[in-house]
């Protein structure tokens, strides 16, 4: 059954223990559960993804250490969060397609029955070139 969420979603990079490029984003989406996943999904907007994307973030409902983020759409991207692993994939856009890369160091799942918080804390590597180290907090709750 999916069950309709309000979602805070704050983006950033650190950059001498500071927060940088702060993106927050606030919209409902769905939560359900599927294929032993709890998904929460949203559709992105150009303030913090690309415009006419499906976002999807799954966790397993048996690990809560590891996180699945997936976009499809006009965009196209899947990373995996899971601490001490290092996860490359494809980011198609539609200006063009990218290698990156995830070096997660904190992968933080907190669940009760009226929301769910999410920490991610990483390393980013763009088509080889490190980036910088980033922060993505979601917050979920139950509508």
């Amino acid at each position: 059954m999916k069950k309709e969420i309000m979602l805070h979603i704050e983006a950033y990079q650190l950059q001498n223990e500071e927060k940088e490029h702060v993106v927050t984003l606030d919209t409902v989406g769905l939560s359900y559960k599927n294929q032993g996943y709890l998904c929460l999904e949203y559709e992105e907007t150009e303030l913090i993804g690309i415009k006419g994307t499906k976002a999807q973030i799954l966790i397993p409902e048996n690990n809560y250490r590891k996180v699945i983020v997936r976009r499809t759409g006009s965009s196209s991207m899947q990373q995996v969060f899971e601490e001490g692993k290092k996860y490359q994939a494809a980011y198609r856009t539609p200006y063009g397609e990218m290698s990156i890369e995830v070096n997660p160091h904190v992968v933080d799942v907190e669940k009760n029955p009226d929301k769910l918080d999410i920490g991610l804390s990483y390393d980013l590597v763009v088509s080889g070139q490190f980036v910088g180290k980033h922060q993505l907090n979601i917050k979920a709750s139950y509508i």
